[in-house]
């Protein structure tokens, strides 16, 4: 429970002006070096809690590569984000699907466009920009298989989720060469996912107009 109240407060730490972060940051890894060997298992469910509630995600891609260094932090975070990404669609689907689709039915020509598409349909949906919450909630509403919705959301999550682990990662460089090559690195492999990303899309959508 502490460790979660702690997750829950994260956004306090990293609304702290910037020459105070070391100081917050140590402290952090301070309490979940305290947890001990279920400390990855505590941050990647806490993650999925929170961001089923709305918390924004790339708070728990920073804090797992302040934690636990890039590898690492990017599987926690990545897996644990996804699960909460998972859990507001559940949630959406099985309680509000329903209700929005009969009061809004302009929705419905959202459904028609989806119908089929499979997986790419969610990393289009991801692109807006938007609250991942609100796209869960939006996902929520089309015909999308579950298996869609985890595939295209684990390839719309690569980009931002790689680069800004990164970037948390690289916080806790003292060496300023170091701390370059992490920020450098962030942004050319922000650069080259997108990319790729944007292939991946386009192909999908070459193969389905085929």
């Amino acid at each position: 429970m502490a460790a979660l109240l702690l997750i829950g407060c994260l956004p306090l730490v990293f609304a702290a002006p910037l020459a105070d972060w070391p100081q917050h940051v140590q402290q952090v890894k301070f309490w979940f070096a305290g947890v001990g060997d279920g400390a990855p298992v505590i941050f990647m469910l806490g993650a999925a809690l929170f961001t089923t509630l709305g918390m924004p995600r790339l708070v728990f891609c920073a804090l797992g590569g302040v934690l636990f260094g890039f590898t690492w932090g990017f599987v926690w975070s990545h897996l644990g984000t996804l699960l909460g990404a998972y859990g507001a669609f559940l949630f959406a689907r099985h309680t509000a699907r329903g209700y929005l689709l009969k009061k809004y039915p302009r929705l419905q020509s959202l459904t028609a466009k989806v119908q089929g598409t499979g997986w790419w349909s969610v990393v289009l949906i991801r692109q807006m920009p938007i609250s991942g919450l609100y796209n869960d909630f939006l996902l929520a509403l089309t015909p999308v298989r579950h298996s869609d919705f985890w595939i295209g959301t684990a390839l719309g999550f690569l980009p931002l989720g790689v680069t800004t682990t990164l970037v948390g990662a690289g916080m806790m460089q003292t060496d300023v060469a170091t701390l370059a090559r992490y920020f450098t690195g962030a942004a050319v492999s922000y650069v080259v996912l997108s990319l790729v990303w944007k292939w991946l899309v386009a192909k999908a959508r070459k193969a389905r107009t085929a």
